[in-house]
């Protein structure tokens, strides 16, 4: 379903690089607003597809993260050694989870650049801010260490991949940031898979919970990744060759 946010016309993106000199590179990008005012009505079907995600993401929040707003011995449970970590990664993953589609439908519209500008730097830090508690939760995990390798390394993807979508719209690079962006989304969601592969292998009555928690690990972030970045490839590789622009020397 991630793929449905990919899309752009051949037209938008010949007038993005079009606004960068040939000869010279590109000059560092400071906001959403130098984008071209161009505006217009997303897609039913991308529409539907970004419903999916806000009602996933809700669900994941009031099944899963709510409980934890209430700061208690009871409430944390094995994880009150932890729980400001677990706090703030609760709070910050939180939000970056239910704005993301928030963005996605900003980008694609380009009414309010204004708006899409603090809500992308308020997301890139959450992510970050989720990213580093994750990595300590991770290595404090009770789980065992094959569960905490797959939460480090969806946390350290994350991270990464968030940083070069900022990179790429810092240089003006609106192309190449959503679908950066894309994959950072894929990583933030994959919180929302973990519970979902979990709740779906319980009711299949299948593995321990430490089994099914190390599957759900690796799984619920690396899978939707390889997708994203399978159709991704080859949505390029079938492009209209007009919509590819010439290697200059």
């Amino acid at each position: 379903m991630w793929t449905e946010l990919n899309e752009t016309t051949s037209e938008e993106e010949q007038i993005i690089e079009q606004q960068a000199p040939v000869s010279e590179p590109p000059a560092p990008f400071h906001g959403v607003s130098s984008l071209p005012k161009m505006t217009g009505e997303v897609p039913v079907r991308t529409r539907m597809v970004l419903w999916g995600i806000t009602l996933m993401a809700l669900w994941y929040v009031f099944t899963t993260v709510s409980k934890y707003l209430t700061v208690t011995r009871e409430t944390y449970g094995i994880f009150w050694p932890r729980h400001q970590w677990l706090f703030a990664h609760a709070i910050a993953g939180t939000f970056a989870v239910v704005v993301g589609p928030i963005q996605f439908y900003l980008g694609l519209k380009r009414e309010q650049p204004s708006l899409h500008r603090v809500l992308g730097m308020t997301y890139v830090a959450c992510t970050f801010i989720g990213g580093i508690s994750a990595l300590y939760l991770a290595a404090h995990t009770v789980y065992g260490w094959m569960y905490g390798a797959g939460l480090t390394l969806m946390a350290v993807v994350w991270m990464a991949t968030t940083s070069i979508a900022v990179a790429a719209i810092w240089q003006g690079l609106a192309g190449l940031h959503r679908q950066w962006i894309i994959r950072s989304y894929v990583l933030t969601f994959g919180f929302v898979m973990l519970r979902l592969t979990t709740d779906i292998l319980e009711m299949a009555n299948i593995g321990t919970l430490s089994e099914r928690l190390t599957f759900s690990a690796w799984v619920s972030w690396s899978v939707p990744l390889l997708f994203v970045e399978c159709v991704l490839q080859v949505k390029r590789l079938f492009a209209p060759k007009s919509a590819v622009q010439p290697v200059s020397d």
